[in-house]
């Protein structure tokens, strides 16, 4: 096993471990384990915050599993159609955990959300400039997403142009998660956000010096 193999195994270790105790230390200090369910009468808003987080955690992770991708760093320690599975099967759960968390905001008792208010970015009741961002953000995810099929009929090139709005969806929705959300001023979201955020600019600029460097080398071929 080469050495960068292991790097990359205990990174994908020490981010879960993260993440684990980050969750838990949210579930704490939000009481999460101090009242039952059957008694609590803001089950709803507590489903919204849960699947938010949730969520996002899946976004973070198809966005750098994407970015570890398209750096070639896992190119000898997964093979290229696993990991292409594993990113779309992440980004789908990401898609259908936003939805959810969107659509669960119309059984909540304290704000009334329609599904224009859900769907139409910068309409609803509710703070509507950085939830109109978290709105931006799943669409962007939406084509996205759909695209993994149609990779094939679309392009390489064409394909990978497209799936730069990922970046951009990812650090919308992270302003919509700080600043739109009762966790936002949580010190444990804040981590959680600051972690994903970190990992993402770091690959990201790993691949754009590699991208470089590949131009480089083709211009001087020339």
């Amino acid at each position: 096993m080469k050495k960068s193999t292991k790097w990359i195994d205990l990174l994908a270790i020490l981010f879960s471990l993260v993440i684990l105790i980050v969750s838990a230390f949210i579930m704490i200090q939000n009481g999460a384990f101090s009242y039952a369910l059957d008694a609590d009468t803001k089950l709803s808003w507590h489903l919204v915050r849960s699947s938010g987080i949730v969520a996002y955690v899946l976004l973070a992770a198809s966005t750098v599993w994407g970015l570890f991708m398209s750096s070639q760093l896992i190119k000898d320690w997964s093979p290229g159609p696993v990991s292409m599975t594993m990113h779309s099967t992440i980004s789908w759960l990401a898609l259908l955990l936003g939805l959810g968390h969107a659509l669960l905001l119309m059984f909540d008792g304290y704000f009334n959300y329609t599904l224009g208010d859900i769907f139409i970015p910068f309409t609803g009741p509710y703070r509507p400039e950085v939830v109109g961002l978290g709105t931006l953000a799943f669409w962007l995810i939406v084509i996205v997403t759909l695209s993994f099929p149609l990779k094939k009929w679309m392009g390489n090139k064409n394909w990978k142009r497209l799936h730069y709005t990922s970046y951009l969806a990812f650090g919308l929705v992270s302003i919509h998660g700080l600043f739109a959300g009762t966790d936002g001023g949580n010190l444990g979201f804040r981590v959680l956000v600051g972690i994903g955020t970190a990992l993402v600019l770091i690959l990201l600029g790993i691949r754009m010096n590699r991208d470089g460097a590949t131009l480089k080398t083709e211009y001087a071929k020339r």
